[in-house]
This record gives structure tokens, C-alpha cells and sequence, in this order.
């Protein structure tokens, strides 16, 4: 079976839905939270550093924006060995780009009404979703993207049409089409994003517009950094050469045919 990746700002209304899905698929539920710690044991790094790598972007972020690319790139690289082990259900907001080069990742978005909190109507437990509009801000700053732009996702869920259990029942049976069956290539794909997430977090602090991918065991590195002189990129180079898995590296300093490769 395949792997549910749930986003939303809706933080509680998500998060019970992710856990119904996963619990009726028999498989493993990975929060934000489950990044945190892992990445925090894998890296030897205080929780509470990356936690505050996944709050919203304040005056420190500007000063010190490259350790804070590391930490979330620990955390995404977390994410993507989960997903190299088992099939997952995971329900969060880090991770789009990981999830977008995977044929087999059903990307789930999870939304309420348009209106303001205000405007809305109670649940049946008398209360109203809590919209946490930070994270909005923080996929703009860190991916790029809209979160709520359904153009991204494969499915899209209004919590004010179903409750947890009706969500979860769309979400199983949208993963039981053909297209969300892995295949050989989609999980090479996923051991090529491992390899090239553990070089970008190598690199990221020293090289933040760093750019890496990586297919059998070949590394393609991009940074602007290569054409201010030659000593960066050999040093580069040497710095990945020996890392496991990696039995050649490319170099690139130009951005195009980067993106060809």
C-alpha cells in the first residue's frame, strides 16, 4: 500500500482524521512531533531548536536563516526514512516537495469554510476548528507555496462536510486507485530523495541555496557558489565523495542544466 501525506492548518481536525486513516490501514501515525524527536536523537540536537524551526519566521530566522534550512532539512530527511522503511500516514506541514516527486504518496488536503472563525457554525461538540494561520506563512517562507491551493494536492477534504471517520473512508478509498500502487521506480525514487536529503543537510549550512539529486548512487549538486571559484566546488566534491551510497559526484553552475538532469 501507498503512503498518506495529510496537510492542513487545521491542526486537531487533521490530526484525528490522520489518526482514524492510519489506524484502519494498520499503519504508522508520524507527526510533527515524531520528526522533532527523531531528528533530535539522529543529530544530537535540543527538541526545543527545532521545534523553533517550525514556527513562524521572526527577526532571528532572518539573522540566522541557515541553521534553521539545516534543521528542517533534518527533520524532512527523518520524514523520508520513514517512508523508505513502511508505508505511513503522516499529518503535518513539512515535507511538499518530498512528497510531490513520489507517484505513490496520496497528498491529502485537509480544509474548512472560507469564512471567518467568527461566521462559523459550531461542531456537534460545540466547538469551532482552530485555524492556525502561522503555518500559512511558514510553507510560503520556507517552500514557496500556497498550503491551500487544492492545484497541489491529489484529494481535498472540508471538515465541515464529514466528520473524522467520513474523512477517513475518502482518504482509503482514493488509495485503493491504481495510481497510488508503488512500483520499482517509485521506490527507488524515494531511496534517491533519502541520499540526496543527507547530502543537502550536509551542505545546507555552508551552501543554502544548495540544490542536490541524486540517481543510482551519482550526486548532482547545485549551488551559485560554484562560480565564484573553483575551491568551492572541489572542496564541495570531497566533502560527499566518501559518503555511503555515493560513487560519483556532479557538479553544477549553472541552474539549467541543473534541472535537466
Amino acid at each position: 500500500m501507498s503512503t498518506v501525506a495529510i496537510l492542513s492548518r487545521y491542526v486537531n481536525e487533521s490530526r484525528k482524521i490522520a489518526e482514524q486513516t492510519a489506524f484502519r490501514l494498520g499503519y504508522p501515525l508520524v507527526t510533527m512531533e515524531d520528526l522533532v524527536k527523531g531528528a533530535a536523537t539522529d543529530w544530537n540536537v535540543p527538541e526545543s531548536e527545532l521545534s523553533e524551526a517550525l514556527r513562524g519566521v521572526t527577526l532571528y530566522d532572518q539573522f540566522f536563516r541557515k541553521r534553521k534550512m539545516k534543521l528542517i532539512s533534518m527533520m524532512e530527511l527523518k520524514l523520508c526514512e520513514l517512508m523508505v522503511e513502511k508505508p505511513i500516514v503522516f499529518c503535518g506541514y513539512i515535507g511538499y516537495p518530498i512528497f510531490r516527486e513520489i507517484s505513490h504518496v496520496l497528498e491529502v488536503l485537509v480544509l474548512a469554510r472560507p469564512e471567518s472563525q467568527e461566521k462559523m457554525p459550531e461542531t456537534e461538540k460545540g466547538t469551532k476548528p482552530f485555524a492556525d494561520d502561522k503555518i500559512l506563512k511558514w510553507l510560503k517562507n520556507i517552500y514557496k507555496m500556497e498550503l491551500e491551493d487544492p492545484n497541489l494536492y491529489d484529494l481535498s477534504i472540508n471538515i465541515w462536510h464529514m466528520d473524522e471517520s467520513e474523512g477517513a473512508d475518502v482518504i482509503i478509498n482514493t488509495l485503493g486507485q491504481r495510481r497510488f500502487t508503488p512500483t520499482t521506480y517509485s521506490k527507488k525514487v524515494i531511496k534517491d530523495l533519502e541520499l540526496a536529503l543527507r547530502i543537502k543537510t550536509k551542505l545546507i549550512e555552508k551552501l543554502p541555496d544548495v540544490r542536490v539529486k541524486s540517481h543510482d548512487n551519482t550526486a548532482y549538486v547545485y549551488s551559485k557558489a560554484f562560480k565564484r571559484g573553483r575551491k568551492t566546488a572541489i572542496e564541495t566534491k570531497h566533502a560527499i565523495m566518501w559518503m555511503d551510497g555515493v560513487d560519483y559526484v556532479e557538479i553544477y553552475k549553472d541552474p539549467k542544466s541543473f534541472q535537466s538532469v
